[in-house]
């Protein structure tokens, strides 16, 4: 009963956001079954996430304040975000129904949320339930919010093909560096509760605003179509 708890505080909070997310797409709403295999996706890349991380775990663990702010950059916040958006490219990029921009952020946050869910639980296990409300709440909108923005570039390399190489960069750079941060923030000491309430609301702000942003490189917009 225990263990169905805990999947079940890691998984719905996750389907919850992944199923709000999808609510921002303003012209074509994403089929539910590749959502799915793009959730499960990132779930899958825990465990590469895990074995990508372990070489560098005794420095997570004991560095100093700034080997683990660097290794919070370089290895856990690139190597994350590139796991992510590559879940993106093998199971939507190359899709019919990725037919927008805003695409490349409905399943980018789509797989970051597959891959907070596993993580979430993989905490609860360790640290018990009670941590469950603020990694719902905090992480997962976290995780989904970095791979979103990252996943703008994703949409707009999809459909920009002269500056694919460029857009895909930036979108990794974005996506990493704002990992790498919000980790960082929290391993210095940085930043207080409010203090992280204000990050969130800020990368919610630029979720919503990159969501706009695609919005207007629709192929759906009303003023095309009469067009």
């Amino acid at each position: 009963m225990r263990l169905f708890l805990l999947i079940l505080a890691s998984f719905l909070p996750a389907a919850a956001w992944a199923w709000f997310f999808r609510q921002q797409d303003r012209y074509e709403k994403e089929p539910p079954g590749l959502l799915l295999r793009t959730f499960v996706g990132g779930m899958m890349a825990v465990p590469a996430a895990i074995v990508l991380e372990e070489p560098f775990r005794a420095a997570i663990d004991t560095g100093s304040t700034l080997t683990k702010i660097v290794v919070a950059f370089l290895v856990v916040g690139l190597g994350e975000e590139a796991l992510k958006l590559l879940v993106v490219y093998i199971t939507a990029y190359r899709r019919a129904e990725f037919s927008e921009v805003a695409d490349g952020m409905i399943y980018g946050i789509t797989a970051a949320l597959g891959f907070a869910a596993v993580e979430n639980l993989l905490y609860t296990l360790t640290f018990g339930i009670e941590i469950a409300p603020a990694r719902a709440l905090v992480s997962s909108l976290a995780h989904g919010a970095f791979t979103g923005l990252g996943g703008y570039h994703l949409g707009r390399a999809r459909f920009a093909p002269e500056g694919a190489g460029w857009e895909v960069f930036l979108g990794l750079i974005t996506s990493a560096f704002l990992h790498g941060l919000y980790n960082g923030l929290i391993i210095a000491g940085a930043v207080s509760p409010v203090g992280l309430v204000v990050f969130m609301v800020l990368l919610y702000w630029g979720v919503v605003r990159r969501f706009g942003q695609a919005a207007a490189q629709s192929p759906f917009r009303p003023e095309l179509e009469n067009n």
